[in-house]
């Protein structure tokens, strides 16, 4: 996997420019969505997911008990070396928890990239108690998606920034198909945003993008001038949350 061949926390590293692109804004979001669900400090924070524990990092620094999981052996080595957390290897689909023993689960660019989502958001659910939070982020399947992450991002020389295996369009969730997932397993979503570049920050973006392909910057530096933001429109991502229920009929309507 993509994620085996990396170093996670190396400047250099693509993975490491993911971290300063998407961190700025998904990071405060997740912090303070947990924090109005009442968690408090002590509160145990599950991260599905984690990689090289870059969620995980900025929820340790806020003070919470955070468990990291995830697949790869290679970014939990990577993790328990940079990140004073908790983290096991284990799959999203069989999650080694007690039900109802999380107090919030953050699940961030997660479920485009495993076999079944709907077995993730079921153990999820499982493993969420009564009334607590899911923090959850992606990006949308639309044409904008598709152009932007696939096509320029992956796949056209002059602009491609990313390996080729990184992301498949077709594993790609909608947020009418993540709230539908959400409601068969007893989960509602509660507030969705999009995440998307603002108008003003297009040419520094560009010009990034230009400095990052001559080998002038590193990714880090690339992701950090990009400066996405939260924003209404959810077609190319979307980030939200999802309050667990034992009432499936509950729902918000927040992702028509």
């Amino acid at each position: 996997m993509v994620f085996d061949q990396d170093e996670w926390w190396d400047s250099e590293s693509f993975l490491h420019g993911l971290r300063t692109l998407l961190g700025p804004v998904r990071d405060p979001y997740a912090i303070n969505a947990i924090e109005k669900a009442g968690c408090t400090k002590d509160s145990s924070v599950l991260d599905v997911g984690s990689g090289g524990g870059f969620i995980a990092a900025s929820l340790t620094d806020a003070g919470f008990n955070v468990i990291g999981v995830d697949p790869s052996h290679r970014a939990m080595h990577e993790a328990k070396r940079h990140v004073l957390a908790n983290f096991a290897t284990a799959v999203g689909e069989s999650l080694p928890f007690p039900d109802a023993s999380m107090d919030a689960v953050v699940c961030s660019e997660v479920l485009e990239h495993v076999e079944n989502a709907e077995d993730v958001i079921a153990e999820i659910s499982r493993v969420l108690q009564p009334d607590g939070v899911l923090v959850f982020s992606m990006p949308n399947r639309t044409f904008l998606s598709r152009l932007v992450l696939i096509d320029l991002a992956q796949r056209f020389s002059p602009t491609k920034v990313l390996p080729d295996d990184l992301h498949d369009w077709n594993r790609f969730i909608t947020p009418g198909e993540f709230d539908e997932l959400a409601t068969r397993n007893s989960l509602v979503v509660t507030d969705l945003a999009g995440v998307s570049l603002s108008l003003r920050h297009i040419p520094s973006a560009i010009a990034a993008l230009i400095a990052l392909k001559r080998r002038r910057i590193s990714y880090a530096a690339a992701g950090a001038r990009v400066q996405l933001g939260l924003s209404r429109s959810t077609s190319v991502a979307y980030i939200g949350t999802a309050t667990k229920t034992q009432n499936a009929s509950d729902r918000a309507g927040l992702t028509t």
